[in-house]
């Protein structure tokens, strides 16, 4: 075992599972190992968060989220599609990884934890991203995720600084997307490799009344493409694009398989108090993108691509 491996063994020995993590820094105490953890009280709203809402992150819907989606998710991405998404890759400690739309660190931990590879993980969201920085210091992994904030606008990442990229659902919203594959191919250093899924088009426009009424419940302003139109963007800022593969059914049965057990748990008695609300208002904005989804109107693409190698 190499004295890093040593070292982060060591460290996790007296690591709190991230959700008993969560629930201790929402609740305003300060971690340590050795401390016993403090006896349930019944939790109550934060006063100045005011109603449910999915604009903005408020701490609450932050919990509501993770109560959805699993430990330090903000999006629907089951283990099982962490694996699909990184395995191809060929992932290990050696590498230099980066996430684009790190949320609150949960995908990122996860790849500490599988691949034992140290993360650069980029967000736009500012509560997003001090939330995680809390999260990754109280899992005692500040040594492995980097937390940047990033303006997908006006990316600007170190060049030739990642071997791999990944990115889920992240950049749907970003306009002008040919600038950041550009950006995003910067940062990859010769051979490098970028898997994302997102959503996007496929022959119809974002005319389409069934894009046009899924926008409007859309906290922030979607600016979608169609596949072939980013195949086309990804080629020309440099990628060699092998694969675009629709995974919109397998993400649609994830999103509900996810409402389901939410709803089974709570049927068998898990109390989620005041958060209930939160999850109905997540559970609208969820709603309609399923529904676009089952219009034919929005699709979900997975794309893997490289960057050739240098030519000497």
């Amino acid at each position: 075992m190499s004295t890093e491996a040593a070292e982060k063994n060591k460290g996790d020995a007296g690591k709190r599972p991230l959700k008993e993590r969560l629930k201790l820094w929402w609740e305003g105490y300060e971690i340590r190992q050795s401390t016993a953890m403090p006896a349930p009280v019944e939790e109550e709203p934060p006063a100045d968060e005011g109603p449910p809402t999915v604009m903005g992150w408020a701490v609450s819907r932050q919990k509501s989220v993770v109560t959805l989606f699993g430990d330090g998710m903000v999006r629907c991405i089951p283990d099982d599609v962490k694996k699909r998404m990184t395995t191809p890759m060929g992932i290990n400690k050696t590498m230099s990884i980066a996430e684009i739309g790190a949320g609150l660190g949960g995908f990122a931990s996860w790849v500490v934890d599988e691949f034992d590879a140290y993360v650069d993980a980029y967000e736009e969201e500012e509560a997003l991203v001090e939330a995680g920085r809390e999260l990754i210091k109280m899992g005692g992994l500040t040594r492995y995720i980097k937390y940047h904030q990033a303006d997908y606008e006006n990316f600007e990442p170190k060049d030739k600084s990642a071997n791999v990229v990944y990115s889920a659902e992240a950049l749907f919203c970003v306009q002008d997307k040919q600038s950041l594959f550009n950006r995003i191919h910067g940062m990859l250093k010769p051979e490098g490799q970028l898997m994302m899924s997102d959503y996007m088009l496929d022959g119809l426009g974002e005319n389409d009344p069934n894009i046009q009424k899924w926008f409007e419940d859309e906290p922030k302003r979607p600016h979608l493409v169609d596949v072939q139109k980013t195949r086309a963007m990804m080629t020309k800022a440099g990628f060699e694009v092998s694969i675009a593969e629709d995974i919109t059914e397998e993400y649609k049965a994830n999103v509900l398989n996810a409402f389901a057990e939410y709803a089974r748990r709570t049927s068998r008695g898990e109390k989620s108090g005041h958060l209930h609300d939160w999850v109905l208002k997540e559970g609208e904005l969820w709603t309609a993108r399923v529904k676009a989804m089952e219009s034919g109107a929005l699709k979900v693409f997975r794309i893997y691509a490289r960057v050739p190698a240098e030519i000497k």
